[in-house]
C-alpha cells in the first residue's frame, strides 16, 4: 500500500465521497482509502453479493473486453484482481493470438503476443473488483440511495445530499474530496449547476452505433478449442461487425452491431439471420450449433460524448468526474473500462504526489482528460468516416491520419510484426505514434510483406494459433 502522503492536517480526518458503486467507483474507493481517513461510496442500486445482473448497469448485458492495459492498471490499483478474476472463470486471452480479429481488408495473423484481453461477463467482473474494496475497514457503501445534488458552491464542492430510495429520507454527507463515477447516465451537468457553475460544455460524435447480445451454450470441446472473434465493422462499408467471446460456465457472449442505417434488431428470430449478414460466416456457422441461453438484447444510443472541464472559467475545487461520467466511448471500441481505470489511476498519482491540497481537483480533471485522450481519438477518428454520423467534419490532418491507419491495417494482415504493433495501439498500451516506427512504417508505406508459412491466412481465422 503506497505510504499515505503527509500525515498532517492535508490527510488526516479526511473523508472521501464516491457517487456510484460501479467498476470505477469501486477502483476509486481503493484508491481514496489509501489516502483517506474514511471513504463513502454511494450506490442506487443493492449490489448482489455474486457476479449477478445489477439493474443499474443494462450495458452488462452486452459482450465486454477488457483491454490487457486496463487490467494492468487494475492490478496495481487492486493487487491480486487477475488472478481473482482468473479463479472465478474469466479467460485471458492473448491477442492476436487467441483472438481473430477481422479488419475490412482481412484477418489478422493469430500470432502469439504479450499483449492480452480480459473476457468474461461485466457481471464478474465487478463483482471481484467490489468483492475486494469491500474488504477495506476504511470503505462503507450506501446502497440503494441516490445522489440528489452537490454541497458547496462554485468554488468548491463539499459533500452531496442523498436520499434513501426505500424511505425517501434525505440526509447529507461531508466530504474533502468528492468524485463521480455514476456511469453513462450520470447528472454531473445538473449536480454542478445546482450550485451555481455555468454549463459544461460536451462534444457528441454519433454514428448511430447499436448492439444486440445473446447468450449460447457450445459444445465443452467446441469452447475450448474456439478463440475469441471480433470483427470490425467497416465504418464506410456496411457497418456491421460481430464479436463472440469466451465467458465463464462454458457459454458465449455473442453481439452483433450495426450503424446508423444498419442497426442489429433485438428479437430472438432475426438474431442469427443477422450474423449471417457480417463480413464472414465464422459466427453464424458457430452459433448455429450452440444452445441459446436466453432472449437476444439490444442496446442503443451508444455514442461518443466527453465533458470539456476545460472550458469552464474555474474548476470546482473537491470535485472529480470519471469513467463515463467525463467521457463515455462508443462501446464497440472496448476502451471504456480501461479508460476507466486509467482516470482511477491518475487520481491516485496526483494523490500520492501531493496529498487533497487545494487546487488537486482541477489537476486531477485535466488529468482524467488526458488519459481518455488516445481512446477519444481512436473512436471519434473512426466514427467520423460514418456517412450518417452527427458530428463535425473529419480535418485534413485527421483524414490524413486514417489514410495511413488503413494503411497500417493492411500491411498488419500478412505482416505479424505489424499486426502485433496495431493490436498494442487498439489496445491501448501503446501509443498511436508507436505505429510510425519503422517496423510498421516501411511495410505500411511500400506494402511489403514478412508473412511467414503457417500463419491462418482470411479462408481459416480459426486455426490454431502460431507460437
Amino acid at each position: 500500500m503506497p505510504t499515505r502522503p503527509g500525515r498532517g492536517s492535508d490527510t488526516v480526518g479526511q473523508h472521501g465521497l464516491v457517487l456510484g458503486g460501479g467498476f470505477a467507483g469501486m477502483l476509486t474507493a481503493q484508491v481514496l482509502a489509501q489516502y483517506m481517513d474514511s471513504v463513502t461510496v454511494v450506490e442506487r442500486d443493492v449490489p448482489p453479493d455474486g457476479p449477478e445482473p445489477r439493474k443499474g448497469l443494462p450495458q452488462a448485458r452486452q459482450s465486454h473486453l477488457l483491454m490487457g492495459a486496463g487490467a494492468r492498471t487494475v492490478e496495481e490499483l487492486l493487487p491480486g484482481t487477475l488472478a481473482a478474476w482468473a479463479e472465478a472463470g474469466a479467460h485471458l486471452l492473448s491477442a492476436p493470438g487467441d483472438v481473430a480479429f477481422l479488419t475490412k481488408f482481412g484477418w489478422l495473423p493469430r500470432v502469439w503476443h504479450e499483449e492480452f484481453v480480459v473476457s468474461c461477463g461485466r457481471d464478474l467482473l465487478d463483482w471481484v473488483v467490489r468483492r475486494e474494496v469491500l474488504r477495506n475497514p476504511r470503505v462503507r457503501l450506501l446502497p440503494h440511495t441516490e445522489v440528489e445534488g452537490l454541497l458547496g458552491d462554485a468554488e468548491r464542492v463539499t459533500g452531496a445530499r442523498v436520499r434513501e430510495r426505500g424511505t425517501g429520507r434525505s440526509t447529507t454527507v461531508g466530504a474533502s474530496l468528492v468524485v463521480a463515477a455514476t456511469g453513462r447516465s450520470s447528472r454531473v451537468e445538473t449536480w454542478l449547476a445546482g450550485i451555481g457553475l455555468p454549463a459544461v460544455p460536451d462534444e457528441v460524435i454519433d454514428a448511430g452505433t447499436a448492439y444486440a447480445t445473446r447468450l449460447f451454450r457450445p459444445s465443452p470441446e467446441r469452447h475450448r478449442r474456439t478463440p475469441g472473434i471480433v470483427m470490425i465493422a467497416n465504418v464506410t462499408g456496411d457497418a456491421t461487425g460481430g464479436v463472440l467471446l469466451p465467458l465463464e460456465d462454458g457459454r458465449w457472449s455473442a453481439t452483433v452491431i450495426g450503424m446508423r442505417g444498419s442497426e442489429p434488431p433485438a428479437d430472438d428470430d432475426a438474431f442469427l439471420d443477422f450474423t449471417k449478414r457480417l463480413p464472414h460466416p465464422a459466427l453464424a456457422e458457430l452459433l448455429a450449433d450452440a444452445a441459446p441461453l436466453g432472449p437476444s438484447r439490444g442496446f442503443r444510443r451508444l455514442v461518443n460524448r466527453r465533458l470539456r472541464f476545460d472550458r469552464l472559467p474555474r474548476h470546482p475545487d473537491g470535485f472529480v468526474a470519471l469513467g463515463d461520467a467525463a467521457c463515455v466511448l462508443n462501446p464497440s471500441h472496448a476502451h471504456g473500462m480501461t479508460v476507466a481505470a486509467f482516470g482511477v489511476a491518475a487520481l491516485r498519482d496526483l494523490l500520492r504526489q501531493y496529498g487533497n491540497i487545494p487546487g488537486l481537483a482541477g489537476r486531477v480533471q485535466r488529468a482524467v482528460t488526458r488519459a481518455a485522450e488516445t481512446a477519444w481519438q481512436l473512436s471519434v477518428g473512426d466514427d467520423l468516416r460514418h456517412p450518417s454520423v452527427i458530428g463535425p467534419r473529419l480535418s485534413a490532418a485527421a483524414r490524413m491520419q486514417n489514410a495511413y491507419a488503413d494503411r497500417v491495417t493492411r500491411a498488419a494482415t500478412t505482416d505479424p510484426a505489424v499486426a502485433r504493433s496495431l493490436v498494442d495501439v487498439i489496445a491501448l498500451a501503446r501509443p498511436a505514434t508507436s505505429l510510425a516506427a519503422p517496423r510498421v512504417l516501411v511495410p505500411a508505406l511500400l506494402g511489403r510483406s514478412r508473412r511467414t508459412t503457417g500463419h491462418p491466412g482470411p479462408a481459416d481465422p480459426l486455426a490454431p494459433r502460431d507460437a
